[in-house]
C-alpha cells in the first residue's frame, strides 16, 4: 500500500540485526519431525543470563556516547565517557547466543534474534531491552519465509523465554496460527509488536494482549514500516521527529513553493489513527507544509526537536542547523494542500564534501557528535563535537575507536521524551 499524497514519502526503517541461529537438520522420512531440543549447561546458562543483567543496564544508564558495531556473529555496544575516549560499559549479543540458539530450537524455529540497541541507523525506534533492563525482546525466525515468525521476551532473572505467538495461537480440532514481528519495548515498559502485518499489540508483564491502533502520520508502504516507536498508546512510524507535547510529527516532505520544489518538512497530527493497515483511507490527511526561509529557500531534512520550537535540520549540502517552528501551525483542519515559511535560528555546523556517516544527540542534549569521513572509511573517519546551546566550529574529538568500526554507528538520542496526554485514545 504506497503512500497516497503526491511527494509524501516517510524514512523510517529498522532492521532486525541477526545475533545467532542455528537449524534443525531435516528428518529423513516424509513426516515433519520436531526439532530437537538444546540445551545449555546450567552454568553457561547463568553466566549468560548474569553478564547480560549486568552490563545492558550499565550501557543503557551510560551518560556518554554509546557507539553499535556488528560482524557476523552479532553486534556489540560500548558506553564512552563523554570524551569519547574510554569505554565504559559494554555488551556483545554474541553472550546470548546459547539462549537464543536454544529459543529457537524449542519454538521449532531457524533462529532467534535481537536488534541492535542502535538499532539501523542509530534509532532502534521501540527498545529490545525493557527500561528496567530485565527483558529482551526476541523474534524467532523459521527455515521459509513463509512460516509465521514467533515474538516473546527473555527474562534475564528466570532465563524464561515468554513466546507470545505460541500462546495465541489456537491448536486441536479448529487452528488459527498468527505471525508476529518486530518486537520491543515501550518506554512505559509494555511489550510490543506487529501482527500478520496488519495490527499492532502491546502485552503486559503476564502476557496479556492488547490491539493498539496506528497513527496515519508519517504512514508509508506496509511493507516498509519495520520501523515504529511508541506515543502512549499508539504505534507511530516516525523515526525521530515527534514533537515533545506528543501531538504531531515532522515529516519530511517535498514543498513545492512557485516554480520551486525542495525539501521541506510536514507537521502531521498523531491522533489521526486507524486500527489496522487496510483500514487506511484512500487519501491521508493533509498536514501543514513548512519551508526554510533563509533570504533563499533552504532544504531542511528534519532530524529533532531540542525543545518546543527549535527544530534540527539537515541541509542539502550537510549543513546542519536549527529553524524555529511554532508548534500552533500543526492542525488537523488542513483540507488543501498549503505551506508556511519559518525562519533559520542557528547555524550548527558548515556544509562539507565531507560524507557523514552517523551523528547523535548527547543525552544531555547540548552537542551533537558528527562522524564524518572522504572515504566513508571508519578506519579513518574522525569524530567531531558541535555545541547545539552556543553554536561554533565543529571540534575534533578522535577517530571512531578501534573496537567500533566495524559497521559503526552511534545511539542517536534524536527522539526526547514525549508528553502522552493528548496521544491517549
Amino acid at each position: 500500500m504506497r503512500s497516497r499524497r503526491g511527494g509524501w514519502a516517510a524514512t523510517a526503517v529498522a532492521i532486525l540485526l541477526v545475533a545467532t541461529g542455528c537449524s534443525a537438520a531435516p528428518a529423513p522420512v516424509a513426516l515433519s519431525q520436531p526439532s530437537p531440543r538444546v540445551s545449555v549447561t546450567p552454568d553457561a546458562r547463568k553466566a549468560a543470563l548474569a553478564e547480560a543483567a549486568k552490563s545492558l543496564p550499565a550501557v543503557l544508564a551510560a551518560q556518554g556516547p554509546v557507539a553499535c558495531s556488528r560482524n557476523d556473529d552479532g553486534w556489540r555496544a560500548t558506553a564512552y565517557d563523554d570524551a569519547f575516549r574510554t569505554p565504559v560499559a559494554g555488551f556483545s549479543s554474541v553472550t546470548l547466543a546459547p539462549l537464543l540458539t536454544e529459543i529457537a530450537a524449542k519454538a521449532g524455529g531457524e533462529k532467534a534474534v535481537v536488534s541492535s540497541i542502535c538499532g539501523d541507523k542509530s534509532d532502534p525506534g521501540v527498545s529490545p531491552i525493557s527500561p528496567d533492563g530485565r527483558r529482551i525482546a526476541v523474534q524467532v525466525d523459521f527455515p521459509s519465509s513463509g512460516d509465521p515468525t514467533h515474538v516473546g521476551w527473555l527474562d534475564l532473572g528466570t532465563g524464561t523465554f515468554v513466546d507470545l505467538t505460541d500462546r495465541s495461537n489456537k491448536k486441536g480440532y479448529v487452528k488459527e496460527t498468527f505471525s508476529d514481528e518486530n518486537p520491543g519495548f515501550a518506554p512505559d515498559g509494555s511489550f510490543w509488536f506487529l501482527r500478520d502485518s496488519e495490527q499492532y499489540f502491546s502485552a503486559d508483564p503476564d502476557g496479556r494482549l492488547t490491539p493498539r491502533k496506528v497513527s496515519l502520520a508519517c504512514f508509508n508502504n506496509r511493507h516498509e514500516d519495520t520501523f515504529y516507536r511508541v506515543v502512549g498508546s499508539v504505534a507511530v512510524l516516525c523515526p525521530g521527529t515527534i514533537h515533545p507535547s506528543g501531538r504531531f510529527a515532522a515529516n519530511p516532505s517535498g514543498v513545492a513553493v512557485g516554480w520551486n520544489r525542495i525539501q521541506g518538512a510536514e507537521l502531521e497530527i498523531l491522533a489521526n489513527t486507524v486500527d489496522r493497515y487496510e483500514d487506511a483511507p484512500p487519501w491521508l490527511p493533509f498536514g501543514m507544509k513548512i519551508v526554510v526561509r533563509d533570504g533563499g529557500l533552504r532544504d531542511c531534512h528534519p532530524l529533532a526537536w531540542l525543545n518546543a520550537t527549535d527544530l534540527l535540520c539537515s541541509g542539502g549540502s550537510n549543513d546542519l542547523y536549527t529553524a524555529q517552528v511554532n508548534p500552533r501551525l500543526a492542525r488537523d483542519d488542513i483540507d488543501y494542500v498549503q505551506h508556511t515559511e519559518v525562519k533559520v535560528k542557528n547555524e550548527i555546523a558548515p556544509k562539507t564534501e565531507t560524507t557523514i556517516t552517523t551523528m547523535a544527540i548527547s543525552r544531555d542534549r547540548r552537542s551533537l557528535i558528527i562522524a564524518a569521513d572522504e572515504n566513508e572509511d571508519p578506519a579513518t573517519a574522525k569524530l567531531y563535537r558541535v555545541s547545539l546551546t552556543s553554536p561554533s566550529a565543529p571540534v575534533e574529538i578522535g577517530p571512531i575507536p578501534a573496537e567500533s568500526r566495524e559497521h559503526f554507528n552511534l545511539l542517536s538520542n534524536f527522539q526526547q521524551p514525549v508528553r502522552v496526554d493528548d496521544t491517549s485514545h
